[in-house]
């Protein structure tokens, strides 16, 4: 029996803007777009700052040392908390119609700056039963299927009890690997035809 709803953030419920951010960064660096965005994936960078490796003032350092990056700490976290666009399209409807017969939690690979701002910036919407799992403060992310082995700890339920939504494929095949229900996000009227479908909605 479903339980429980873990949903994703990032381009799930809220568009990210992710090419905005590269573009202020690489403003006052000294690296290209694409010189950036494999800084990013090396050691010292965004995944180590996801996985809770490293803090958000080591981040900053790795970006000075390794991409000439000039801003001061607080450039870079007014840079880092403009990573959003909005709720996606629709969103707040379909939250409020999953709520109507499941608890709902959420699940992202996230960072201390993120983790703040998200539920604040975008309070309108959550309710306060809900739980957020941000994968820093786990020292974990996805996919690694020990990162949905935590959530499940954190919501205290079964993986059979549990639907989990996410924009990424590798994300969802994790979760499906641990036994959660797991479906792909493309856009807000797609996951509700699937749900409807699946007779969760």
């Amino acid at each position: 029996m479903i339980t429980w709803f873990l949903f994703d953030l990032g381009n799930t419920l809220i568009k990210l803007a992710y090419e905005r951010v590269l573009e202020n960064v690489c403003r006052d660096a000294m690296v290209t777009r694409d010189e950036l965005v494999d800084l990013l994936e090396a050691p010292g960078g965004y995944r180590d700052l996801e996985r809770g490796a490293i803090t958000f003032g080591e981040f900053h350092d790795f970006l000075c040392d390794k991409g000439g990056y000039r801003g001061s700490l607080r450039d870079l976290r007014n840079v880092w908390t403009d990573f959003f666009d909005g709720p996606i399209v629709g969103v707040e409807e379909l939250l409020d119609r999953v709520r109507e017969k499941y608890r709902v939690a959420f699940l992202s690979n996230s960072n201390e700056v993120h983790a703040e701002l998200i539920p604040r910036k975008f309070a309108a919407l959550f309710k306060k039963d809900d739980r957020f799992v941000f994968s820093h403060r786990f020292r974990v992310a996805k996919p690694d299927p020990e990162m949905f082995r935590r959530a499940l700890e954190v919501i205290g339920a079964l993986p059979q009890n549990v639907v989990f939504i996410d924009d990424l494929i590798e994300n969802v095949l994790a979760a499906r690997s641990v036994g959660l229900r797991s479906f792909q996000f493309v856009d807000t009227e797609q996951l509700t035809r699937e749900l409807v479908a699946e007779r969760l909605l």
